[in-house]
């Protein structure tokens, strides 16, 4: 890294334990938070440092000789270890799936551990309910309409009809485009996130 060190750095939580500073109150016993979780320092004037965890959206007093130096840039693709997007510990490369691999070969792993997919992932599709989707699946060849974009296509020529459910009751909805079913995914299916969406595209809107 190329500053000390201090506030505004990203470091490395080693023990796992601090006390949460709840809207400026600080806790009388210790909370427990995963070793190794990665987070940035609000305030280092004292022995014990204010950090923000993303992984926990929460704020904690941590001792800073339980804080490490991290260079978030040495971490990923080509490294040995990797940040979880969503708990944000620093993890070995072996604990994230293999997404895909590339025309070179090269691998490239989910941006989610696998602790945390598995909550993502952790109910199937019903047998009931996937046995009815798959009956009622659009046929190949036939012209097809997504609910959501409105593009029309032909299935399985020009439009990837997929099976859309929810990961949490591991419910069938219906059929969407690959396209849509991505874009609700990276949305972890949540109105809130939909409203934050459309709110930050009507504050940007484009008024002539």
């Amino acid at each position: 890294m190329t500053n000390p060190i201090g506030k505004s750095s990203w470091i490395l939580c080693v023990s796992g334990s601090g006390i949460a500073n709840n809207h400026g109150v600080r806790d009388i016993i210790p909370s427990h938070f995963p070793a190794n979780s990665v987070g940035i320092v609000l305030d280092d004037s004292d022995t014990e440092w204010l950090v923000f965890l993303p992984g926990q959206n929460q704020q904690f007093y941590i001792n800073s000789e339980h804080l490490a130096e991290i260079d978030i840039y040495q971490t990923g693709k080509g490294f040995e270890s990797k940040i979880c997007n969503i708990c944000f510990v620093l993890k070995p490369m072996d604990e994230f799936q293999v997404n895909q691999t590339d025309a070179k070969g090269r691998k490239t792993r989910r941006p989610s551990c696998n602790i945390c997919r598995q909550d993502i992932d952790r109910r199937a599709i019903p047998s009931r309910e996937r046995k009815l989707s798959q009956r009622l699946r659009p046929k190949k060849g036939t012209l097809w309409q997504c609910p959501i974009c409105r593009k029309m296509g032909i299935v399985g020529v020009n439009v990837k009809v997929v099976a859309d459910h929810d990961h949490y009751p591991g419910r069938w909805r219906g059929f969407l485009c690959d396209s849509c079913n991505t874009g609700l995914g990276r949305f972890k299916i949540g109105e809130n996130f939909l409203r934050n969406a459309i709110a930050y595209l009507k504050e940007h809107e484009i008024t002539n």
